[in-house]
Order: C-alpha cells, then sequence, then structure tokens
C-alpha cells in the first residue's frame, strides 16, 4: 500500500482526491504545514500532494523548505490556476509535477504512479483485493468473471462493453488482478477527460524542452510497465489520438514528446466504453483497425436489469458497507421494489438510491417509504 499525504485543509478537494484514488493508495491529511515533519517520520510517506492558492513568493519559498526535509518523498503541486512560469519555477525548485484546475483522483492516480516508478523504482504495492470484485450469483455475472479469468494471462489487449455504471472497471480489475502482472500497478484513465493538445504528453510521456515548461517525465504507458493500463471511454477518443494509440499497441513502444527514440514498454491494454463502436465506425469517428486490434478479446457487462436476481445480494452488501455497525433489514416491499426498478444508472445508481434510503431509514430496517425512485 502507497501512503499518500495531502497537506491542506480543503477537505472538499481531499475528498475528491482520496475517493477517485487507486486502491493500492491510501491518502491521508496533514492539514498543518508545521506537522508535516512528524507525519513523515511517523510512517514510511511515498508522495506528498501540495495544493497552493496562488503559487506566489511565500508559497514558493515554502515549497522549497519541504523539499529541502531530508527523505522528502516526491512532490505534486496542485493549484486552481497557475501560469506557465510559475509552473516552472515549482518544477526548478524540485516538483514532480503541476496540476491546475479540479483535479480528480483518476488524473492524480496516474500522477503519482509515475512519481513512485521513478522515485521508488521495482517497489510494487502490498495490494489487497476482495476475492471476488464483482458481486452476484446469476448465471450471467458468474459466466462473466469465468471469461474474464480465462482472458487474464492472455497477452492481448480486452475490450469490455456495457452500459453506464455497469462495472466495466470491476472487470478490468478482475483482469488485472487474476494476471500475472497482479503485483504491478493498475493505471485507470478516462480518454474524455484528455483533450489531444495534452494527450501525447500524458500518455507517452515528454522530454524537457518538448513544449514550455515541459520536463522529462514518463507518461501513462511507462509508469504502468509490468501492470495493465486500464483506458475507459475509448470511444471519446480523436481520431488523432486513436491514432497514436494504436501505434503503441501494435509496436509496444513508446516516444515521448520532443523525442526522437523509442522506448519499448511492457503492459496489458483493456479498454472499455459504453459505446456502439461499430456505429461509431460507420459514422467515421472511430478507427477500424483499433477496435479490431482492441477487440481481439471482447467481453460485455450485463446490465442490473438482465440480472434482478443479484439485487437483494447486492442491497445487503452495499448497505453493510454504508453502515456496518448495524444488522440491517430490508422489507419484502421495499425489495419488491428494488427488484422491479429497470435501472437505467445500473448498479452505481442502485447504490446512490441506497445511500439516500439509508439516511431516513431507522433502526437499520430498510421500508419502501424510504427509498425514492421513479
Amino acid at each position: 500500500m502507497y501512503r499518500i499525504l495531502y497537506l491542506g485543509q480543503d477537505k472538499i478537494n481531499y475528498s475528491r482526491l482520496r475517493d477517485g484514488l487507486p486502491a493500492y493508495m491510501r491518502l491521508e491529511t496533514e492539514q498543518e504545514r508545521k506537522g508535516l515533519k512528524d507525519s513523515l517520520a511517523s510512517e514510511r510517506t511515498h508522495g506528498l500532494i501540495i495544493p497552493l492558492s496562488n503559487p506566489g513568493p511565500d508559497d514558493l519559498g515554502y515549497l522549497k523548505k519541504v523539499l529541502g526535509i531530508p527523505g522528502v518523498p516526491g512532490v505534486i503541486v496542485t493549484a486552481n490556476f497557475m501560469t506557465a512560469a510559475q509552473a516552472v519555477c515549482c518544477i526548478r525548485h524540485g516538483a514532480f509535477d503541476c496540476l491546475t484546475g479540479p483535479v480528480n483522483g483518476e488524473v492524480m492516480g496516474a500522477c503519482l504512479n509515475r512519481m513512485i516508478h521513478i522515485c521508488h523504482p521495482g517497489k510494487s504495492p502490498d495490494i489487497e483485493y476482495p476475492e471476488k470484485l464483482i458481486a452476484g450469483d446469476s448465471s450471467a455475472i458468474v459466466d462473466l468473471i469465468d471469461r474474464l479469468i480465462k482472458y487474464s494471462d492472455l497477452p492481448y489487449p480486452v475490450l469490455i462493453t456495457g452500459e453506464t455504471g455497469s462495472g466495466k472497471e470491476l472487470a478490468a480489475r478482475t483482469i488485472h488482478l487474476h494476471s500475472r502482472r497482479r503485483n504491478g500497478p493498475f493505471t485507470a484513465v478516462n480518454c474524455a477527460s484528455y483533450p489531444d493538445d495534452i494527450l501525447g504528453s500524458e500518455m507517452f510521456g515528454s522530454k524537457r524542452g518538448a513544449f514550455t515548461g515541459s520536463v522529462d517525465r514518463p507518461g501513462l504507458f511507462e509508469s504502468s510497465s509490468g501492470g495493465t493500463l486500464f483506458l475507459d471511454e475509448i470511444g471519446e477518443l480523436s481520431i488523432q489520438g486513436q491514432a497514436c494509440l494504436l501505434r503503441v499497441i501494435e509496436e509496444g513502444t513508446v516516444r515521448r514528446m520532443g523525442s526522437n527514440t523509442t522506448k519499448p514498454v511492457d503492459v496489458r491494454v483493456v479498454a472499455a466504453t459504453n459505446r456502439n463502436l461499430r456505429e461509431s465506425m460507420k459514422n467515421g469517428i472511430f478507427r477500424s483497425d483499433l477496435f479490431y486490434r482492441l477487440n481481439l478479446l471482447g467481453v460485455t457487462v450485463p446490465p442490473l436489469r438482465k440480472r434482478r436476481e443479484d439485487i437483494p445480494r447486492l442491497t445487503r452488501d452495499y448497505l453493510k458497507k454504508i453502515r456496518s455497525d448495524l444488522h440491517w433489514r430490508v422489507e419484502s416491499g421495499a425489495m419488491a421494489l428494488l427488484v422491479r426498478y429497470n435501472w437505467p444508472g445500473n448498479v452505481r445508481e442502485l447504490q446512490s438510491v441506497l445511500l439516500r434510503a439509508s439516511l431516513s431509514a431507522e433502526n437499520g430496517v430498510l421500508r419502501t417509504g424510504d427509498i425514492a425512485i421513479p
């Protein structure tokens, strides 16, 4: 398990990052700057996130002071707004990277993976996964898990299709967990979050001087070496981005932006989409050669309405996760309502409904009146 320290008092930002980080990263908060040394000394730390409101002289001075602490891990600076000159200044002081705007856990997790790959080479996280990530006993889920396990040690890309909220990332993690790459990184990337102007540097890395403020750093393919790179929402990539991705998958090499040389990468690619990519190919917005390269092994995660018999178990499991100290009971009418509903948002919608219902439930008993669905 990687320990990451967040230095700041912004609880909303901290929660957003914590909830989106990979399972093998534990985010802790240190609200007072003066307590940083004690936190670093109490337990081994693999990364430090420092949010700066506006990187002025005082903040940059503090950053320099932090980076001067013996044994300090790599530092990632975040800011709501930062000029290129301010970012360059932070990196010259020793920060590994600077991220601007509202940063989610997926983006931060990918950046932390790159940093740890460089600062702690050869270090693999001690990951504890549940034996079965995808809950359910229906024939559809049993068949799905069997297929995912069969695919796990094959060297080919996998394309996972399914509706939003159905559990495509859990399917990808299942493949990773049962593969020989289980001790390597699992890097989840939302392709929709990368416009073309930053896709190249994020995916393939950059060389110092390639563009204003660029430094030598690996991209997501390099930092995922020995593990699995999960490309979620692959159907949102532009045609240009698809061409770059196809080249890496076919050749097994990456070329950092600004570099004239290529570097081999050892990465298993698993992609996912809620789009009909065959229709996208007909409409000219998805490359057929990339589709057939990714779809060597294809699997579809069934929607929740196609496995209604799993809803009682999913309900009990999630209620226990919300409040493990209660012995939950779901009245028959409430359970019938949950099973009867079509769940267009799938498991994610079910969890949202149960969370709201649990707030009004009394004494651990979920009744029909507690459930608010159309």
